[in-house]
Parts: structure tokens; C-alpha cells; sequence
């Protein structure tokens, strides 16, 4: 199975597919918003520690106590960003890995069985509830007691 098809299969998102065009401007717009959130911050502390002495650049604060507490907690973001880079990389290997052996496996069931079962279990509902046109288009039925299933009978069906 091609990763086209994987993605065909288990993947769906309005983003990509044609029309859903307010969904497209919310999450756009929702990205937008939160890439400024994530942008401001490191803009200002960027250019207030490592690019202070630069004119060119506005300052958000030039408190000697913030430099002094950035470069206090340099090796502390130094080794939570090498952490966090370990664990994304080994989390999307190990993902990799799932999508490779696992989803993409062949089907651990016998398929003729299973059309055979399929055809046994629509029989008895077509003998027990009707045709499977009635079944699926009726808004309101009422089961009789005597068309109660009985605990095991779908598995004495699949016994037979």
C-alpha cells in the first residue's frame, strides 16, 4: 500500500479539499495569530540581550536585571531545546517506523471468510428485520420480542 493511499484511507482534512473556504480562513488565520505569539516574544528578548549594543534594532526593555537573568538561563534553554529536538526526532522515527510496519502490513484476516460471514449475518437480518433497503431508510421501528437476539447468536452463526 502506497502512502497516497494510507493518507487516502485514514487521513482527511477539509483544509486541502476543495471548498470549506471558512475553514480555511479560520485556521489560517488562527496559524497567523499564534506564529506573531511565538514571534514577539523571542524578537523581544532577542533584541534586548544578543543585539543590544545594535541601534537599528527597538529594544522591548533594556533592564540589566533581564540580561542578567537570560544569560543566567542560557544552558538551561540551551539543553531543554537539545531535549526537545531528541524527543522530536525520536518520536517521529518511532512514528515512521508505525506508519511502515504496521499500517502498511497486509490484512491479518481471511477476506473470503469474512464475505461469507458479511453474506450469513445480512441474510439473518434480512429473515429477522426486513430487506436491507427497509432497514437502512426507516426512521422509527419497533423490535418485536421475539426478534431479540439471543446472547451468543451472531457467534452460533458464524459457528454454522
Amino acid at each position: 500500500m502506497e502512502k497516497k493511499d494510507v493518507m487516502k484511507q485514514y487521513v482527511t482534512d477539509k483544509y486541502f479539499s476543495k471548498g470549506h473556504w471558512w475553514t480555511k480562513l479560520w485556521q489560517t488565520l488562527v496559524a497567523i495569530i499564534t506564529w506573531i505569539c511565538v514571534a514577539v516574544p523571542v524578537y523581544w528578548t532577542i533584541s534586548s540581550t544578543l543585539l543590544a549594543n545594535n541601534p537599528q534594532f527597538i529594544h522591548a526593555w533594556k533592564y540589566e536585571e533581564g540580561k542578567t537573568l537570560f544569560y543566567f538561563f542560557d544552558r538551561f534553554f540551551i539543553i531543554a531545546f537539545i531535549l526537545i529536538a531528541i524527543v522530536v526526532i525520536v518520536s517521529t522515527i518511532h512514528n515512521n517506523h508505525r506508519v511502515k510496519q504496521h499500517i502498511s502490513k497486509e490484512r491479518q484476516y481471511n477476506e473470503d471468510l469474512l464475505d461469507i460471514r458479511k453474506r450469513q449475518l445480512n441474510n439473518f437480518y434480512t429473515q429477522r428485520f426486513g430487506q436491507a433497503t427497509f432497514r437502512q431508510h426507516v426512521k422509527h421501528y419497533t423490535v418485536d420480542p421475539e426478534q431479540n437476539l439471543d446472547v451468543n447468536e451472531i457467534h452460533r452463526l458464524y459457528e454454522d
